[in-house]
């Protein structure tokens, strides 16, 4: 082709384009496209044709073919940020999220100034769950518009989910008062504010601000949940249901509503209701695996192991990229015996994700199981190795390497030494515990609402407070809470520095709190033995007691240590018990397993626990 030649046709192909543009801006769609394809007939590696007609089919929900052309133009040219912009948004649309990130981490590094990437990459971390880079991210684009009110609200959310609601509140204040025409815009902005007053124990006040956000915008998304949500924070737990159920009826895959919602009846003792939900949304959508998936995992907690797998088996086939359903059938051909099946499920899992912290975990776990310790230490590693301060796979490496006579379990757990009992002085206003644990066991009654446990936690036969107990206007509460400070850190201070010890290492004298709550067991009542992924030091306090403690034979209601909660095949699996009494406190590493002897009386054990984690 001469040069002559090869001006006109860039000369055409120019044309074409300009008019492909304007007939997409004037909405004429089908024109628009009939262009593209001719263009893209003569020249089928242009890569802005490309590019365009993959936001036209995204339009028309084609997403498969809106990602093929956006991948087309970009391996033609691969410096177009919008292009890599446009297919992190739709990988976002299609809940791929961390393939989102990094897509909009390229239009980024191509051009530094890109605020709607820095937004939409921000996004896409809040779905993944990296709120410290979503935050910076969100910053990031207020530094280049600082008064781009969706990035502000947006950072409020990042915020929030770190645990920092005064800071999103002042934000979220803020950005009201700069005021707004856009009413969806300020409801969004009064919802999130909402959402921040929840969280600091301000319910009626969150709940005049779900008020004032849905009068202007009735259909709002998670305005009813979050409004379900703080209205099982004021006992008003029927009131609860409703607005989980008006959540789903807008949104019949909002995953959280469903959750939140069943397990929210499943405490209610509704057991005909329970579950319900999946199975009439999935009647719509028959392929959406979240539904099997999640109604697996609650059938996995109530122990209905034919059920679940049944379900996990389902979600398996519509989510075939899906670790979590292996994972699950995994763990119940294990509780069956079924090893050689449950290895190669966990084998797929761990194939599938090899940074998979839970996959790997679990793998150990059945590995112990079937009795070979020394692939179930290898696979704990695996997992340690990838999150070193993981509390659940340090809990179950020390299983593996008990069960393979491996003395590191004993420098792990050290029950004589890293598990202390500290006797509480009397709260300021009080002379002496009794009287103290007296009026704190009566406050805490209004606090503990519900039938019966939540499915997802280790208690059995009782109730569990829902939300910290913590910093959230419990005066009793509080004034405990400064007799516990000063124990933990005397524990603290008895730790010898060790660089190499999971628990030594993490040694701070600083020190906050990453949850905190109260249970109540009742007649038959116990804690299956667990372990605490959250925490560093976790804890028991003891408010209230049922006689049975006192038999040191029966030992009714003692706190055990060193017991999994499955058959490893151990000797002696407890390593250490403690009598309970009122005003003690007992400290120990999060990673260490525990559990409580079951006892039968009609008086209740109360206590309050929480989690303690270095700053």
């Amino acid at each position: 082709m001469t040069d002559t030649a090869a001006a006109m046709s860039e000369s055409q192909k120019q044309a074409l384009l300009r008019r492909a543009l304007d007939l997409m801006n004037r909405n004429e769609i089908v024109a628009a496209e009939a262009a593209l394809v001719g263009l893209l007939g003569d020249f089928p590696e242009e890569p802005d044709a490309l590019q365009l007609l993959g936001v036209q089919r995204r339009a028309q929900g084609r997403f498969e073919e809106a990602e093929d052309l956006y991948r087309r133009s970009l391996t033609v040219k691969s410096d177009q940020p919008q292009v890599h912009h446009n297919l992190g948004n739709l990988l976002y649309s299609t809940g791929r999220y961390p393939e989102a990130v990094v897509a909009q981490r390229d239009a980024i590094r191509l051009k530094s100034n890109y605020v709607e990437a820095y937004l939409n990459l921000g996004l896409a971390l809040l779905m993944t769950g990296d709120f410290v880079d979503a935050e910076q991210s969100f910053r990031a684009a207020l530094r280049i518009q600082p008064n781009f009110m969706f990035a502000k609200q947006s950072l409020a959310v990042a915020l929030n989910e770190q645990n920092r609601p005064k800071e999103a509140e002042a934000l979220l204040r803020q950005t009201l008062a700069l005021g707004s025409r856009d009413p969806r815009q300020i409801a969004a902005l009064e919802h999130n504010l909402g959402v921040s007053v929840k969280m600091q124990g301000r319910f009626e006040e969150a709940l005049r601000l779900f008020d004032a956000a849905q009068a202007k915008v009735p259909d709002l998304a998670m305005a009813d949940y979050n409004r379900g949500n703080t209205l099982q924070q004021l006992g008003r737990l029927e009131e609860a249901v409703s607005c989980y159920r008006r959540a789903i009826g807008r949104n019949p895959l909002n995953m959280v509503a469903h959750r939140d919602l069943n397990a929210l009846l499943y405490r209610l003792g509704r057991d005909s209701e329970f579950l319900r939900s999946y199975d009439e949304v999935a009647a719509l959508y028959p392929d959406v695996g979240a539904l099997p998936l999640d109604k697996g995992q609650f059938l996995f907690l109530k122990e209905d192991f034919d059920r679940a797998e049944e379900e996990f088996r389902r979600a398996a086939r519509l989510r075939p990229n899906d670790v979590a359903p292996h994972d699950g059938l995994g763990l119940i051909l294990a509780s069956r015996g079924e090893f050689d099946a449950a290895i190669a499920e966990h084998e797929t899992a761990v194939g599938m994700e090899p940074d998979n912290v839970q996959a790997w975990r679990n793998f150990s776990r059945t590995l112990v199981r079937a009795g070979d310790a020394k692939k179930a230490i290898e696979a704990a590693e695996r997992a340690l190795a990838i999150l070193p301060e993981d509390q659940g796979s340090l809990a179950i490496w020390s299983v593996a390497l008990r069960a393979q006579g491996d003395s590191r379990d004993e420098a792990l757990n050290d029950y004589e030494n890293f598990v202390q009992v500290f006797e509480l002085a009397p709260p300021e206003g009080y002379a002496d515990m009794d009287a103290f644990n007296h009026d704190l066991n009566a406050y805490l009654d209004r606090l503990h609402r519900d039938k019966r446990e939540c499915i997802d936690q280790t208690l059995r036969r009782g109730t569990q407070t829902l939300d910290n107990l913590f910093g959230k206007g419990h005066l009793l509460v509080e004034r405990l809470r400064t007799r516990i400070d000063e124990a933990v850190g005397t524990y603290i201070e008895k730790l010898r520095d060790n660089d190499k010890h999971p628990l030594l290492k993490r040694r701070s004298k600083e020190f906050g709190y990453s949850a905190s709550w109260s249970s109540r067991l009742h007649d038959c009542g116990f804690h299956t033995n667990h372990v605490h992924p959250k925490g560093w030091i976790s804890s028991a306090y003891y408010i209230a007691l049922p006689d049975a403690v006192a038999d040191p034979k029966a030992k009714e209601g003692w706190l055990q240590f060193g017991a999994p909660d499955f058959d490893a095949g151990l000797k002696d699996a407890v390593r250490r018990v403690e009598k309970p009494a009122p005003g003690k406190l007992v400290l120990f590493p999060s990673y260490m397993w525990h559990g409580t002897v079951p006892f039968h009386s009609e008086q209740s054990r109360t206590t309050i626990a929480f989690d303690v984690v270095p700053r």
